[in-house]
């Protein structure tokens, strides 16, 4: 048997390098023995093997000197804008003072004007809320303004027909249930604001009272003509006896 056959496969250990080493450098722990067998060093002789670690070492200090010489210049021209004599302490002491007053500037925010900025806010809604409510007032006071008219013209025209001497009775009986309509939604509209003073609905009020009583004499009158004569004003007594009867 041929012990040098050139079929066999004979182990090869690797060229000692900086990528060799490399592949090793970020473990946490580097195993001499695992990294000798792993690359077949225990065939190199040992001398050999030093002389090519030696030989590395001087690579990497050489290298490691060309490096730092080429920096070597960057690096003392940062140093020098930061140092206690470098003409750009005052400007790093001015950038210090502003951060300073920027942070003071941002406290005053949050601690001042937000809070300030919050009660403006409040108030503003507040303000936009009344108006709101103003503007809902004045359109109910125009709207009792205008039954107020229409009220105290079909009162007036419902009186009149009271003092005549044949009674339109079907005439009588729609301006009722109008009149009875505008005084049911005033009354709900002055109810809503008994809480709100002013001149205008202070004669509103007035008006009304004054409407609500032409009103009432004029029901009387009616009722008792219906009880003289229940033959001709059945529908007169029917829209009469609707408005007593209490609404659910």
């Amino acid at each position: 048997m041929d012990l040098l056959d050139e079929s066999w496969d004979l182990p090869v250990s690797k060229n000692v390098s900086r990528e060799l080493f490399a592949a090793y450098a970020e473990n946490e722990a580097f195993n001499v023995d695992n990294f000798l067998l792993e690359n077949n060093f225990q065939y190199v002789p040992l001398n050999t093997l030093t002389k090519d670690l030696q030989d590395l070492t001087q690579q990497m200090d050489k290298a490691m000197l060309e490096t730092s010489s080429s920096s070597y210049n960057d690096f003392t021209k940062l140093c020098e804008q930061f140092s206690d004599s470098a003409e750009a302490r005052p400007e790093l002491q001015g950038v210090r003072i502003d951060i300073a007053k920027f942070l003071d500037q941002l406290r005053d925010l949050k601690d001042t004007t937000i809070s300030n900025t919050r009660e403006v806010v409040t108030d503003t809604v507040d303000y936009l809320r009344t108006l709101e409510r103003l503007s809902e007032t004045l359109e109910e006071c125009k709207a009792l303004s205008s039954m107020m008219e229409l009220g105290r013209k079909l009162c007036k025209r419902l009186d009149s027909l009271c003092h005549e001497t044949d009674l339109e009775v079907s005439l009588c009986s729609d301006l009722v249930l109008q009149i009875h309509r505008i005084s049911t939604q005033s009354h709900a509209l002055l109810l809503k604001m008994q809480e709100t003073e002013s001149p205008f609905l202070t004669q509103i009020r007035i008006e009304n009272q004054s409407i609500a009583d032409q009103f009432r004499s004029c029901l009387h009158y009616l009722c008792d003509k219906c009880l003289e004569e229940p033959a001709g004003t059945e529908e007169l007594g029917a829209t009469l006896a609707q408005l007593l009867v209490p609404s659910s």
